[in-house]
Parts: structure tokens; sequence; C-alpha cells
């Protein structure tokens, strides 16, 4: 009897919680400043690329909230004489913890699948994995339909096919704009 009453209290607050979300979707797009980390790399410089796509919030009545992007983005880095340049499709889930009503930390993980891989416009796709997994960490600002955030993204997967440990590491800023 009392896993009954104990289950009936779980469901009515899970209820009560998800009849009380406020769900929100919308678009945006920013910059990322991206490089290349992990043990086999070294004398990468950062290079600049895009992000843009839609992004969804659940936001709960007890200061949390679950938002996850679907996003295209750009990374890679320089590396001296040419640039490796990364196409993804990312889709980032990340816990919103509201700090004030305006002001988030965010907290999560990122999965991106490659779509296209070059250096010195050269197809080179083949030499990196389809996959790639990446904590995230940031800070984000929603103020009426207006969005902002500010994320961090380290990676926990090597990129590279042929067993070198190469992460792609990535700064991202990203604006957009709640539609509901």
């Amino acid at each position: 009897m009392k896993r009954i009453k104990g289950l009936l209290v779980v469901v009515l607050l899970v209820v009560g919680f998800t009849a009380s979300a406020q769900f929100k979707f919308g678009v945006g797009g920013g910059l990322n400043i991206a490089n290349l980390g992990g043990s086999d790399i070294s004398g990468t410089e950062s290079i600049l690329g895009y992000n843009g796509g839609f992004m969804a919030e659940v936001k709960l009545p007890i200061k949390l909230g679950v938002e996850a992007d679907l996003l295209f983005s750009t990374k890679g880095a320089s590396l001296g004489k040419s640039d490796l340049k990364l196409s993804y499709i990312d889709l980032p889930v990340v816990m919103k913890i509201y700090m004030v009503k305006i002001l988030s930390f965010q907290l999560g993980a990122q999965y991106s699948m490659l779509v296209k891989a070059s250096a010195d416009d050269v197809n080179i796709k083949e030499a990196y994995k389809s996959n790639d997994l990446s904590a995230v960490l940031g800070l984000g600002i929603d103020v009426l339909k207006l969005h902002a955030s500010a994320r961090y993204n380290y990676g926990l997967s090597s990129i590279d096919d042929i067993g070198e440990d190469i992460k792609n590491n990535m700064f991202t800023f990203t604006v957009g704009v709640w539609i509901k």
C-alpha cells in the first residue's frame, strides 16, 4: 500500500509540474570560436564559425528548465598554412537553472553529426568520425521574447577516425527569438 501511495504522489507531482510548465520554441544563430584539443594535437589556432537553427525549452515552475536546440554549426581550427573546416548538425540539451528570473546557468551535453570536413577545399570527411559528443557549460539570458547564451563545449570523444586523440572545443555565442 505504501508503494501505491508513493507512486501516486510521484505521478501527481509530475502531472502538476507538467501542467504548469511553460513550453516555448524559437530560432537563433550566432558565432562560434572553435579549436581542436586533445593529447595528439598542438600548434592549432582558433577559427571563427557560425551556428543557426531551432531551439525549444520546457520551463518548470521550480526555477528549472530544459533547452534543446537543433543547429547547423561550423567548427575546426587553423593548422598554420591551412584551415580545417568541419560542419555539423548539433543537438545540445542543457538543464537551465534560473538564478534569477532572466538569468540561467546551463549544464548539459551535445551530440553532433558530421556533415562535411575539408582542408584547402579538399573533401577529407572519411578521415573523421561521423559522431561527436561534448559537455556543455554556459550562461543564458531570456528577456521577454529575446534569448542569448554563451556556452563552452568541451569535446569528450575523439573526432579522428585513425585513432588519434583530437577533440572539438568551442565557445559559442547565440542570440535568438522565442516565437511561442
